[in-house]
């Protein structure tokens, strides 16, 4: 055999390799009570975007914003959506393609392909960066009552630091 046919080869077995392997969704379980993030707003069906705000540094700037009430120097800027405090709390937010109601008990979810935080942080931005990635799309799940869930299928991550 000579190097073309040895090179053909292996670049088609790659092909048929990487074609083959079947992307899946990916499940994070949003949960308040993460000490990790924080997420804010109402969980209902006509939510058009999450944002996951680091949970340390949110905290510390509704610290901020809390002393500087009381000392009569904050200002919120609703049309920038900016404060005079000038902290920076890093965030990510999603894009909300669709939601559902579905009822799942807890053996259920955990059958499904669960990711954390640490993975949204690293992985969740691939997709529009179009970079590689080893996921079809992204949901969350949020617990609204026992086995049942509100389903986000999520989209564009818009970082914001």
């Amino acid at each position: 055999m000579n190097v073309n046919k040895i090179v053909f080869l292996i670049m088609l077995s790659h092909s048929i390799i990487s074609f083959s392997q079947k992307k899946e969704d990916v499940y994070f379980v949003l949960n308040n009570a993460d000490l990790d993030y924080y997420i804010t707003g109402n969980f209902d069906l006509n939510r058009t975007y999450i944002t996951i705000y680091n949970r340390e540094e949110y905290d510390y700037h509704q610290k901020k914003v809390e002393e500087a009430k009381k000392n009569g120097a904050y200002h919120f800027d609703p049309a920038s959506g900016r404060d005079n405090l000038n902290i920076k709390v890093r965030k990510l937010t999603f894009e909300v393609l669709a939601a559902e109601r579905l009822k799942a008990s807890s053996c259920e979810i955990d059958r499904l392909n669960l990711v954390d935080y640490e993975w949204i942080l690293n992985n969740s931005w691939k997709k529009i960066a179009k970079q590689d990635y080893d996921f079809k799309d992204i949901y969350f799940l949020k617990k609204i009552d026992d086995n049942e869930y509100v389903s986000y299928k999520v989209g564009i991550t818009i970082v914001d630091h």
